[in-house]
């Protein structure tokens, strides 16, 4: 959730170390000022609460003043407010997430170019001091960042424009130069050199594109050149890819890098994404998408291998995800691959479950699967099964509840059957039930 926030922090220099930094000129909402205001009570009750040191309900309170009345007086400064009393309670990336709410909603709010920066700087702190390599990034680029006028971008820009067109092999030289800048002043100009750059060809664009992503303070354009890497298409962009995805601490970099391997749909990307999903030591969230974007491939060689690393991975909540992939496209096999999964007496049964669920309910699943399964497992599962067939409206699928009804050696099963065939609207229902009455 964290957000970078130097398009907040390049309105104002902060230049003392983090824990001398300004405190925010107010420290407590003033009272209120417009009795007739819609937002009143509602401001009233915040200002009350963040009193009285109860931060989470004051927050709720100046954020619902922005969310039912975004006109209000009071709803300018709500969200600075808002985020102040998270900043308190020390949920301190709510808090940043209502500053640069603010800042985009509310720019010209008192609080805008004075407390909520402060505010923003000493959030930045507690988090840089809590370990937070991005806040303390931003925390030294706030206090390290140029005062040149940015004005001037456009017209460097320009000529950079001009000098490609002119000599583009000259231009290369200075594009390097352009990309090690840092200063928060020149990303514009750096995301135009990038642009520039990707026009080109060669390992030495895709050696400076990986530079960017894996070293850029900005994520942005950390972003645009990962994005420009996935459209080079080359084995050395692929390459670079995979280096992004093993290695960068930026999870946003990593995102993009993985997106961009499975849109190239090269035998390598996949085999990167493929180590990716059964790599017990990568983050969950990186390998539930490598499995998403893998099973898109609707190669059968790409759907028996998703199909094989069922197995091969251990943790129940990405299997999940493995059969929830498998089941969504459905098909013969798919409906033999789950059947063996819910017949698996070693399975987990939360997967059984699972597995007879997606047996169950995918479109192209037949009640003649579903009905197989019966006698194959256990009491549970059986009433789970009988459920299932019931829902069905197809005649295999009350054939079974009959048969069940008739002949289960169970007498339970029986009863179960019986219950669902008497909530049945079929004429063969009440005929089996007359005749089981009267035989």
């Amino acid at each position: 959730m964290h957000m970078l926030t130097l398009a907040l922090a390049v309105l104002t220099v902060w230049t003392a170390s983090p824990v001398d930094l300004p405190m925010a000129t107010h420290e407590a909402p003033p009272p209120a000022w417009a009795v007739a205001d819609p937002a009143d009570s509602l401001y009233r009750a915040a200002r009350r609460a963040l009193n009285s040191k109860d931060y989470e309900t004051a927050a709720d309170l100046f954020g619902a003043i922005v969310s039912r009345y975004p006109k209000s007086a009071y709803a300018p400064d709500a969200l600075y407010w808002k985020g102040f009393a998270h900043y308190r309670g020390g949920n301190f990336y709510a808090a940043m997430e209502a500053l640069y709410e603010q800042a985009r909603r509310y720019p010209g709010a008192p609080t805008t170019k004075g407390d909520s920066y402060a505010l923003l700087i000493r959030i930045q702190g507690e988090l840089a001091k809590r370990g937070d390599a991005d806040a303390r990034e931003d925390i030294d680029s706030a206090a390290s960042k140029s005062t040149e006028d940015c004005g001037d971008m456009e017209i460097r820009s320009a000529a950079l424009d001009a000098l490609q067109q002119m000599d583009s092999e000259r231009v290369l030289p200075l594009l390097k130069k352009v990309l090690a800048r840092r200063d928060v002043c020149s990303k514009s100009l750096r995301k135009n050199a990038l642009f520039i750059l990707a026009q080109k060809s060669g390992a030495q664009r895709e050696d400076l594109l990986l530079d960017v992503a894996r070293s850029d303070p900005d994520r942005d354009v950390r972003a645009e050149a990962v994005f420009h890497l996935s459209q080079a298409r080359s084995e050395e962009a692929v390459g670079a890819l995979e280096q992004l995805l093993k290695t960068s601490p930026d999870r946003a970099v990593r995102n993009n890098a993985l997106f961009a391997l499975a849109q190239n749909r090269s035998a390598r990307s996949k085999a990167i994404l493929r180590a990716l999903a059964l790599s017990s030591d990568a983050p969950m969230g990186l390998r539930n998408d490598a499995i998403f974007h893998l099973a898109q491939d609707r190669e059968p060689e790409s759907r028996e291998w998703i199909r094989g690393a069922y197995a091969r991975i251990a943790d129940a909540a990405l299997r999940k995800n493995v059969m929830f992939q498998i089941a969504s496209h459905g098909g013969d096999d798919t409906e033999k691959w789950l059947s063996g999964i819910l017949v698996d007496s070693k399975e987990a049964m939360e997967l059984r479950k699972n597995a007879l669920f997606h047996l169950a309910t995918t479109q192209s699943s037949s009640s003649v699967a579903l009905a197989s399964v019966y006698e194959r497992v256990s009491e549970e599962l059986k009433t789970d099964v009988l459920f299932h067939l019931a829902n069905r409206s197809d005649a295999a699928a009350l054939d079974k509840l009959i048969a069940v009804a008739r002949g289960d050696g169970d007498a339970d099963m029986r009863k179960v059957a019986l219950f669902h065939i008497a909530n049945s609207k079929d004429p063969r229902a009440l005929k089996t039930l007359e005749e089981m009455v009267t035989p």
